[in-house]
């Protein structure tokens, strides 16, 4: 393993305090080190790199093109080491404290209950608060430990973990199908017909793929609900084709056929479901162990389907 750093890993640790605060003063207040420390290790930083990282003013203090691709590994680094500690603290005490946790309407009453009672009864000194939201929510401006969620992080202080990706497919009553002018055979069809969106996330790109060959729709949103359990009413009621979670939700009405596949040999790109925190509490043991009984109910929901 080479041990011989062109530059100190404390000093990039440091750089990537200054960054998500953007001030010296209050970055050296956070890693509690004098203000004169923290400015000659990233004078040192730089000279080590032999690039600027910062640009500073008497107003103001902003990060060069450079220093954001370095305070993205800076980020890495920090978060690896905030897995190291976890784990180490991890070893030496139970669980312990309240966590309180967001996820989203359409994960369903029955996992967050069931990840709920798991972690609680395999960690009996946790307290656990969940709130079934149905928009958005922003880990560190609502309060909130951990929330679960889709789609690109937009902050990069906040940590994203996978817990699932949800698979979908494209379906429709059968009455809708059996009244279309022409049979379903490719996927261009689906931007004449109307549609029935699933959006919490908001609005979002629809792809369809199969083997190699990939299509990106545009079709005409009739409806759009932040739960599936709503889609599926406006779905069975022949009023759109809409996109489903597989197996999850729709499984008495495939099997009794009032909801039929459309395209079934073309799939959808899977909802991503992960679990966001602050980067703070990326050493957490309450958050690691949440993780870990969310990771084990999903597979559980799978073997079941």
């Amino acid at each position: 393993m080479e041990q011989n750093l062109p530059f100190d890993v404390h000093a990039l640790l440091v750089f990537g305090k200054v960054v998500e605060s953007r001030s010296l003063s209050k970055a050296a207040a956070l890693l509690g080190m004098p203000k004169s420390t923290v400015s000659r290790k990233l004078t040192k930083l730089e000279s080590d790199l032999g690039i600027k990282l910062l640009r500073k003013n008497t107003h103001q203090l902003t990060v060069t093109d450079l220093g954001e691709q370095v305070y993205a590994y800076a980020v890495n680094i920090m978060t690896e080491a905030n897995g190291v500690r976890a784990l180490v603290e991890g070893s030496r005490q139970e669980p312990r404290g309240e966590l309180k946790v967001a996820i989203p309407v359409f994960v369903g009453i029955d996992y967050a209950s069931r990840v709920g009672a798991t972690f609680l009864q395999r960690y009996p000194r946790s307290r656990l608060d969940i709130r079934l939201v149905d928009t958005m929510v922003d880990p560190v401006k609502d309060g909130f430990d951990v929330v679960f969620g889709t789609g690109p992080l937009q902050d990069s202080t906040l940590i994203a973990r996978k817990v699932f990706d949800l698979e979908l497919f494209l379906c429709a009553s059968a009455d809708f199908v059996r009244n279309l002018e022409e049979p379903l055979t490719a996927p261009t069809q689906l931007n004449a017909l109307p549609f029935i969106d699933f959006g919490f996330a908001g609005p979002r790109k629809l792809t369809v793929s199969k083997n190699k060959r990939r299509h990106e729709l545009a079709p005409t949103v009739r409806a759009r609900a932040n739960n599936f359990q709503v889609c599926k009413e406006y779905i069975l009621a022949g009023l759109g084709i809409g996109a489903m979670p597989t197996q999850i939700i729709c499984t008495a009405e495939l099997r009794d056929g009032s909801l039929v596949p459309v395209l079934p040999d073309w799939s959808l790109e899977p909802l991503e479901v992960h679990m966001i925190y602050p980067f703070e509490l990326s050493f957490s043991t309450l958050i690691s162990a949440f993780y870990e009984a969310a990771c084990e109910i999903i597979v559980e929901n799978t073997a079941r389907e």
